[in-house]
């Protein structure tokens, strides 16, 4: 029986709460074959991006443990990981495709994986390999079944420095495509693999290479705000001329979003600011359209100058003749005062006004010309529609208010202008909201607080599953949070799991939160639906200072989950050192064992964590007590070979005589 058998007999102990569980929950629900429970696990780390999750889900989806088999997701998942750089999964997937399971058989492929794993040390990839290369048989295929194109593809996308290089000194097209014919250089650009990028250039990559979409790789880099790599593509020769699709040059593409390092490195190297787009648009136009004022300050020291409205603008009729004409754009079907309403176009805002438009009317998706500026945060837009008498409280989709959606889009300049013009603090949309709580839930704190002080209040009842005290709890500050209650929030306030406030805060890690939660909360040691309390969920973490914060506020150091797990055991399954010795330091008792008969010390053993195993030992851990298996823990560290750990605990039972007779 192999080690991981042996493991897998050897494992019981099952973590009660699986959202908020983490990977070492799930290895060890796989180790104490619960496999439903190990997918349960695995699925939302692995839709995080989590590559050893996703390498251990394609696992039980290949084998149809804990879910039906589905060899098509198992090699989606293993695919996903391996392209990570996980060797493990990068080894698999070599398997897979040298069998052909969930993907056509393809042995070039199996040998890139191999190849890619062996280069990270993985001895039983190197195996694979090299009997797949040595081969009579084989050998051949795999030459034709992976074409140096697609080889070159894989590598740039698994981001595999070595497999590059090595492939480039076989002789592989540095300018090589994909399969949808763009290059692999705007490939490593749009990863942001600044070493990559740097890599292909310095073998001869053409700098200025586009795919069939016209996009280039300085095109994307300045897009994404990537400085470094735009250096390195001009040092290369890329041309900061050349233009996209719709005629945007990449210091127009960097200014528009207001990357200032991106658009000085554009500068320095000459790049031209007087450039226009196919709308007519300079690089300094966009980046004030974007209200990036640094990015505009920038430009024009170089020179740049935004256009005077008197002499080089549309005046507002050209304007006004241009939206009636330009049916085929993106505003059809919406009226001339929705389209000046919406761009913040206040001159031809002005002069439909004057020509009888109606500031009411409404869109086909419900809006009104308030509600499209308001959401803008256009506040000059605003205060002409307010004067013309556009109605303040007139709802738009879903029920909402101007102010609503200048709360739920952080426009605080907007949400003053209504407040000052008499909007309904008190207005709700169909799910019950009120700008406070779409403020909240927007994490706009800024904006928060000034509908706090217009004496808008919490709402007060759970909706999408939280209250506006929860949402503040996860991601504001302490000082919104305590508005908030002095202004009537209610922190008792429950979800459907017995999830409150103080619970979100203890979750966030944000400790100051917590402590001012805690002052007005009484009941400590309440638990919630899964039968765990805040102590536990403060143990999952890795804050000492809120375990702490618990204990000194009369949290129970040894209250058990419905598992029998203490707050010690938890932390130990996870191998946090630091809340481990706050809860020994607090009083936890380090042989308490769990339904299952494993102490503290077994599980640090399990989750192979040499420093919490040694805290344990100077807290007095006994070394002889037995499971309900009848297993020590230096059972469990021989049978997964963790010789540190195994000589820790050796020596400590000699030092202290202790003997296996529990």
């Amino acid at each position: 029986m192999n080690r991981f058998s042996l493991l897998s007999l050897l494992f019981l102990l099952v973590v009660s709460v699986v959202e908020a569980a983490t990977l070492n929950d799930a290895k060890m629900a796989i180790r104490s074959q619960d496999f439903s429970k190990a997918v349960r696990i695995l699925e939302p780390l692995s839709l995080k991006g989590d590559k050893e999750a996703q390498y251990h889900l394609a696992v039980l989806y290949r084998n149809g443990r804990g879910t039906g088999e589905n060899r098509k997701k198992a090699a989606y998942w293993m695919n996903k990981s391996a392209r990570q750089g996980y060797e493990r999964a990068q080894y698999s997937l070599g398997v897979y495709y040298q069998e052909g399971v969930g993907v056509d058989k393809n042995l070039g492929k199996a040998a890139f994986w191999y190849r890619a794993a062996a280069e990270k040390g993985y001895k039983n990839a190197s195996i694979k390999l090299e009997s797949l290369e040595d081969g009579d048989a084989e050998g051949p295929v795999i030459a034709a079944s992976l074409s140096s194109d697609e080889a070159m593809a894989l590598a740039v996308n698994a981001g595999d420095l070595n497999a590059v290089t090595r492939l480039l000194n076989e002789g592989a097209d540095v300018n090589a495509v994909d399969a949808y014919k763009r290059p692999v250089l705007i490939e490593a650009v749009n990863r942001k693999n600044g070493r990559m990028v740097s890599l292909l250039l310095a073998n001869g990559a053409d700098a200025n290479m586009a795919d069939p979409y016209g996009d280039r790789p300085l095109l994307l880099a300045a897009s994404k705000g990537q400085a470094s790599i735009v250096s390195e593509l001009i040092k290369h020769g890329a041309r900061p001329e050349y233009k996209d699709a719709n005629g945007n040059t990449a210091l127009m593409l960097a200014s528009a979003k207001g990357y200032r390092k991106t658009v000085t490195e554009l500068l320095k190297n000459r790049a031209s600011h007087r450039a226009k787009n196919r709308n007519g648009e300079s690089a300094v136009v966009l980046a004030a359209k974007g209200d990036h004022k640094s990015t505009v300050a920038l430009l024009k020291k170089y020179g740049a100058r935004l256009p005077v409205a008197s002499k080089e603008s549309l005046s507002a009729s050209q304007k006004l003749e241009a939206m009636n004409t330009g049916a085929s754009s993106v505003y059809k079907n919406w009226s001339p005062l929705m389209v000046a309403a919406w761009r913040g176009q206040d001159d031809v805002l002005l002069l439909l006004l004057k020509k009888g438009a109606n500031p009411n009317q409404r869109d086909k998706e419900g809006h009104t010309p308030l509600t499209r500026a308001a959401m803008q945060g256009y506040a000059s837009t605003t205060a002409k529609l307010i004067a013309a008498r556009a109605d303040v409280n007139k709802p738009g989709p879903d029920g909402k208010t101007p102010l609503l959606w200048a709360s739920e889009n952080g426009k605080g300049k907007a949400v003053d202008m209504l407040l000052k013009a008499g909007a309904d603090i008190n207005a709700r949309d169909k799910r019950q909201r009120n700008a406070l709580y779409l403020a909240i839930a927007g994490n706009h704190e800024k904006v928060a607080n000034q509908l706090l002080d217009a004496g808008v209040g919490p709402v007060n009842i759970l909706i999408g599953g939280k209250s506006e005290i929860m949402l503040a709890s996860e991601k504001m500050s302490p000082q919104i949070a305590m508005r908030l209650l002095r202004n009537g929030g209610n922190a008792g306030l429950r979800d459907k799991q017995g999830h409150d406030a103080l619970w979100y805060a203890v979750d966030s890690g944000n400790a100051e939160m917590v402590r001012m939660l805690l002052k007005a909360d009484a009941d400590i040691n309440r638990k919630d639906k899964s039968g765990l309390s805040l102590i536990h969920k403060a143990a999952s973490e890795k804050s000492p200072e809120i375990v702490t914060l618990l204990l000194d506020y009369g949290a129970d150091v040894d209250v058990t989950g419905s598992d029998g797990n203490t707050p010690l055991l938890i932390a130990s399954s996870r191998g946090n050192a630091g809340v481990i010795k706050a809860l020994i330091a607090g009083g936890a008792d380090v042989n308490r064992k769990n339904d299952i008969g494993n102490t503290p010390l077994m599980l640090s053993v399990l989750a192979n964590e040499v420093d919490s195993v040694r805290i344990l030992l100077d807290a007095g851990a006994d070394v002889g007590l037995r499971n309900n298996k009848r297993e020590q823990a230096i059972n469990m560290a021989e049978l997964a070979d963790q010789t540190d750990i195994m000589e820790l605990l050796r020596k400590h039972k000699k030092d202290n005589k202790l003997f296996g007779i529990f």
